[in-house]
């Protein structure tokens, strides 16, 4: 199993340049799955961190969510080991709307037709259970998926953004100085 210590060994400046190599080398295993079952648990939340946070500073929330919908599942436990509770709070806002039967994945046809449905009213889907939503509760969850999303970047940028400490990366930081 891969550690944390044995992740760092040879990493003198734990800067982004070094997380983007070590989130790098974990990918080399395979799919998030593999990378679970060849890391401790420590690992793999740092490396859903790392994801979670790297993709965030390029997309967004809506972004991470929509083209990373593996790493959904994983967030929740990953922001609460990073010690993030207000964002974990807000995340879950957010994807509560979802529907349940969705399952986070790209591989899932009708991933796309969910996003579509929460992201635009006028957005056409074929899934039979989303059509069946009367419109006014369809616009409803629009709003509040937008209105949510809107809570949380606003949340997420004060401590990942580009001004906040360490360019956001202070949390991870700290989860890794604790696991070292």
């Amino acid at each position: 199993m891969i550690t944390v210590k044995e992740l760092f060994k040879d990493v003198k400046t734990i800067d982004e340049d070094a997380l983007v190599e070590i989130s790098d080398k974990l990918w080399t295993i395979g799919s998030l799955e593999q990378i679970k079952n060849a890391a401790t648990p420590d690992v793999f939340l740092l490396y859903i961190g790392l994801n979670m946070i790297g993709n965030w500073k390029g997309e967004g929330w809506h972004g991470v969510i929509c083209n990373q919908p593996e790493l959904v599942p994983h967030i929740p436990e990953t922001l609460e080991a990073l010690g993030l509770k207000k964002i974990r709070l807000a995340f879950d806002k957010v994807i509560d709307l979802f529907p349940q039967f969705t399952i986070f994945s790209d591989n899932d046809k009708i991933f796309s037709d969910i996003i579509n449905f929460l992201i635009d009213e006028d957005l056409k889907v074929s899934d039979e259970r989303l059509k069946s939503i009367p419109i006014e509760e369809r616009k409803k969850l629009c709003e509040e998926y937008h209105d949510n999303l809107d809570v949380l970047e606003n949340i997420t940028e004060a401590l990942w953004g580009s001004e906040a400490e360490n360019d956001g990366w202070k949390e991870v930081l700290n989860y890794i100085d604790t696991h070292k």
